[in-house]
């Protein structure tokens, strides 16, 4: 599901349980956040999601609002390698 900013920062009364600052090629980053069990990508007053051009913005986005947990989930280097096997290998998280 995707959220407009306006609408999270309405939600400002509740905690969100989980940032993911999610990499977008390495580049660009896009908010996803979790609450009360569901999960949301973070969008513009235009339904686009919304590209961070650092991890730092991003989290900026949720300035004012509770949030448990922040996480940066850069990209893996062999994401893009032509030939590369599918993997169900978990993505790499860090602390924010």
């Amino acid at each position: 599901m995707h959220m407009k900013l306006s609408s999270m920062k309405a939600l400002k009364n509740q905690t969100i349980d989980l940032l993911e600052i999610v990499s977008m090629e390495g580049r660009y980053y896009m908010a996803r956040f979790y609450v009360g069990g569901h999960g949301y990508v973070l969008t513009d007053e235009h339904d686009q999601v919304m590209m961070f051009s650092g991890a730092c913005a991003a989290r900026d986005a949720f300035h004012g609002m509770t949030v448990t947990k922040k996480e940066v989930i850069p990209p893996t280097g062999t994401d893009e390698m032509i030939g590369m096997p599918v993997t169900s290998s978990e993505s790499m998280r860090v602390p924010l």
